[in-house]
């Protein structure tokens, strides 16, 4: 912007000298006939010329303020980018530098919403990231929210593309197949997940200190696993085949010998048993098993 406002300076002087040239030239009368034609021929020519120097770097210029200001707006007003910049503040200044910068190389309306459209998505992959890694810290509503959301996520998903649950199921993974899950991910459901994702990361962000779970929790998840284990044989097989898809939930080695329909059913009963589990004990329960 610097660089614009040089030039305008300069067209304003040029057009200054112009000015004053003219009127020495038609002192002793008014300028009229070849000297009135020459005069607005150089005014012209100064505008012009002022015109054509000044476009470019002023609509940089205006582009470049623009997109800082529309991504300060942005950080500022989307609940997910405030937690990630409260949590990850590293993370989140890399993502609000690419974004001022991508959207100061667009001129277009609909590019520029497609371009906050792609960085967004990029927001919630590094939440889905971070915010399993500081479920330990999270409250017991967070990872509740949390598990209710992905459940409603992984139905989305398997309704589409069971091969898309996978960019949930193993969020530390930044792959195509994350973007393709989450470009997929829209409306309602994608409202609910960045919403438990932003608990997640600010309530983390309120207690550093990883909090210890009760002396109960793996009991009380052993005894899910009992209750539940008869269900999961009778639909997916044996305890060796349930072991093998408890332990591909965590493990992208594991699930690629899984087919994506079959994973993706287990992981939304399992967390349908979670969520059945008493309120007392379902905080910790989903804490200690997400999170892992």
């Amino acid at each position: 912007m610097t660089q614009a406002i040089w030039i305008l300076t300069a067209l304003a002087a040029l057009a200054a000298l112009a000015g004053l040239g003219a009127a020495w030239w038609g002192r002793a009368r008014f300028v009229r006939g070849s000297r009135a034609v020459l005069a607005v021929a150089v005014f012209l020519l100064a505008g012009l010329a002022g015109g054509f120097l000044a476009r470019e770097p002023l609509t940089q210029g205006l582009r470049q303020d623009y997109a800082s200001a529309r991504t300060e707006d942005l950080f500022r007003t989307i609940g997910l980018l405030r937690a990630l910049a409260e949590a990850e503040p590293v993370q989140a200044d890399a993502l609000r530098q690419r974004l001022a910068k991508a959207l100061a190389a667009t001129g277009d309306a609909g590019e520029r919403a497609a371009v906050e459209q792609r960085l967004l998505d990029e927001a919630t992959g590094l939440a889905l990231a971070s915010g399993f890694a500081r479920l330990g810290n999270a409250s017991d509503e967070a990872a509740a929210r949390l598990a209710e959301a992905l459940l409603d996520a992984l139905k989305e998903l398997s309704g589409a593309d069971a091969s898309l649950c996978l960019g949930l199921l193993h969020p530390g993974e930044q792959t195509p197949v994350q973007a393709a899950t989450l470009a997929r991910l829209r409306g309602s459901v994608r409202t609910r997940l960045d919403a438990a994702l932003a608990l997640v990361l600010a309530s983390s962000h309120l207690r550093p200190q990883v909090a210890p779970l009760p002396a109960q929790a793996d009991a009380a998840l052993a005894d899910m696993f009992g209750e539940n284990l008869p269900a999961f044989q009778q639909t997916y097989g044996d305890p060796k085949h349930v072991q093998a898809l408890f332990e591909a939930l965590s493990n992208p080695a594991q699930a690629a010998r899984i087919a994506p329909e079959t994973l993706c059913a287990f992981a939304q009963d399992l967390l349908r048993a979670l969520l059945r589990m008493h309120p007392a004990e379902r905080g910790a329960g989903l804490r200690r098993l997400l999170g892992a």
